[in-house]
C-alpha cells in the first residue's frame, strides 16, 4: 500500500514539474505610433510650397498650433502625405490636410492650418562685436529672414563680411549690412608711413605721415616728411601706401 502511494505520489510531482515547465505564451504588445515632428512635417509643406509658387527659393512654414505633431497608427508604418494644400500669398497662410493609412487601411485625414512666406539665409554675428573688432570667420552664423527684407546693402554672402570691421557695436543674430562695417585700418592717422613708386627697374621710396586713416585699397593723403608736400596713393599694405599718379611720383622723387 505504501509503494502504492508513493507511486502515486511521484506521479503527482511529475506531473506538476511539467505544467510548471510549459511556456505560457503571451500576445505581442501593440506597436507604438510614430509620432513626426512639426519641423518635418514643416519642411515638407516648404518643398511643396517652393515647387508649385512662382517665387522660387526656401519657404518659412509655422503652424498656427506651435504644438502641433502627428502620430501615425503602426499601420502606416510611418509614411503619410499631404493631401491637399492651398495657399493664400497675401496673407501668407496655407490650410490642407495630411493623409495616412488607418488601422482598417482606409485613408485618414488631418487638417493643417499655419503661416508661409518665402525666406532667405543671410550671415550674421554669433555674437556681440564692439567697434573697430575685425570680423573673422569663426565669428558668423547663419539665420533665416524673410525675403521681402532683403535688400541692396544687405550683406547675403559670409565671404563679403569676413575680413571686415565694425563700424558700429554689432549685436548677434541680427541682419548686417554694407553701411555696418568697413575695411579694417591699417594706416591710421598721424602714422609715419613709406611712400613707394615702383616702374620697371626703379623704385622711390620717401617717408611719409598719413593725414587720413586708410584700409587696404583706399585712396589716402600722405605727407611727404622731407619736401613737406601732399601726395595722394593708395594703402597697399600695413605702413605702405603705393604712389600711382606721375605727378605724385615727381613729388616724392623730389625729397
Amino acid at each position: 500500500m505504501r509503494k502504492l502511494l508513493l507511486a502515486i505520489s511521484l506521479a503527482l510531482s511529475w506531473l506538476g514539474i511539467a505544467r510548471a515547465d510549459v511556456a505560457v505564451s503571451t500576445p505581442p504588445a501593440p506597436a507604438a505610433p510614430t509620432i513626426v515632428s512639426a519641423d518635418a512635417i514643416a519642411a515638407k509643406i516648404a518643398d511643396a510650397l517652393s515647387a508649385r509658387l512662382p517665387v522660387s527659393g526656401h519657404y518659412h512654414v509655422a503652424f498656427a498650433d506651435p504644438a502641433f505633431a502627428l502620430s501615425l497608427p503602426a499601420a502606416a508604418q510611418g509614411h503619410y502625405q499631404i493631401a491637399n494644400l492651398s495657399f493664400d500669398a497675401m496673407r501668407q497662410a496655407f490650410a490642407g490636410n495630411l493623409s495616412y493609412a488607418g488601422a482598417n487601411g482606409q485613408p485618414q485625414l488631418v487638417g493643417i492650418v499655419g503661416t508661409a512666406y518665402p525666406a532667405i539665409e543671410v550671415p550674421a554675428l554669433a555674437h556681440d562685436v564692439a567697434i573697430n573688432d575685425v570680423i573673422g570667420p569663426q565669428d558668423l552664423m547663419t539665420i533665416e529672414l524673410p525675403a521681402e527684407r532683403a535688400s541692396t546693402t544687405l550683406i547675403t554672402n559670409a565671404d563679403d563680411l569676413a575680413g571686415q570691421a565694425a563700424r558700429r557695436p554689432l549685436r548677434a543674430r541680427q541682419p548686417i549690412f554694407a553701411f555696418d562695417v568697413k575695411k579694417p585700418v591699417i594706416v591710421k592717422k598721424g602714422e609715419l608711413v613709406t611712400l613707394v613708386f615702383s616702374l620697371p627697374g626703379i623704385e622711390l621710396t620717401a617717408a611719409g605721415q598719413a593725414l587720413a586713416d586708410g584700409g587696404k585699397g583706399d585712396v589716402i593723403a600722405v605727407l611727404n616728411a622731407r619736401s613737406r608736400r601732399t601726395i595722394e596713393g593708395r594703402v597697399s599694405a600695413a605702413g605702405t601706401v603705393s604712389v600711382q599718379t606721375p605727378t605724385a611720383s615727381l613729388a616724392l622723387a623730389q625729397h
